[in-house]
């Protein structure tokens, strides 16, 4: 499979620098500094609670050195790849999707990543609102209404948006220039349906832990019972 054809990304000669070696590479360089730091955080801290805690600005740090990894200017870090990856996520933070010839299967594959690690961007703005907080240590029992009890949830729900109005984009693209291939559209319908099944889970599921069920007009069991058919719903659209 000619994966840089797909995404449409031109890379330089693969007789010279071929394009699996690039990747172990910058995988290599970005798993050195959670190595580095997971032992040393394990040195410092012995298993002991209050060590941990008082360290935390350990874990944080790892976390701005690989986001900076991803955006410093150096040339013989991938950088071509880099910027690439950082065009793409511009246009698709937005829900944007570019055309069939200009890299639309990079988009896709991108955005769908983002909703598979939907929860791990609301863990990771969790750690971060809990480590610029007066008085509390990120490395602590997790504070998920840290920010808002709303703040986490639409964070999670933002990949979901973003595929969301992908699919419509589509959808939208085929009917003003229908073909025998595409049809008229109808997959894309399915997947925007398929995407937007994901939203109830999240409000259920907020308002699960956020607040008095009391307030809704639902029982405790019948909220869940209600997470539970939403869930269920969105697990056979899967």
């Amino acid at each position: 499979m000619d994966v840089p054809a797909l995404i449409k990304y031109s890379s330089r000669s693969a007789t010279i620098h071929p394009a699996h070696q690039r990747v172990y590479k910058l995988a290599a360089i970005a798993t050195l500094p959670l190595i580095g730091s997971l032992l040393l955080f394990w040195l410092i801290t012995h298993g002991s609670a209050s060590v941990v805690v008082a360290w935390d600005i350990l874990p944080q740090s790892t976390l701005l050195i690989l986001a900076l990894l991803f955006i410093l200017p150096l040339k013989r870090l991938s950088i071509g790849g880099r910027y690439r990856f950082l065009s793409t996520l511009k246009r698709v933070s937005i829900g944007g999707i570019a055309e069939v010839g200009e890299g639309k299967f990079g988009d896709i594959l991108l955005a769908d990543v983002l909703t598979s690690y939907s929860k791990v961007l609301g863990d990771w703005f969790v750690a971060g609102c809990m480590f610029l907080s007066p008085g509390v240590s990120s490395t602590d029992h997790p504070d998920r209404s840290c920010g808002g009890a709303y703040m986490v949830p639409l964070i999670i729900a933002i990949p979901s948006m973003i595929r969301l109005r992908q699919c419509l984009i589509e959808f939208g693209r085929v009917r003003k220039n229908p073909t025998v291939s595409s049809g008229w559209g109808g997959q894309h319908l399915a997947n925007a349906l398929k995407y937007s099944t994901a939203f109830p889970v999240i409000i259920l599921s907020a308002l699960q832990r956020g607040s008095d069920p009391n307030d809704v007009g639902l029982s405790e069991s019948g909220l869940f019972r209600l997470w539970y058919v939403c869930t269920e719903h969105a697990i056979a659209f899967d």
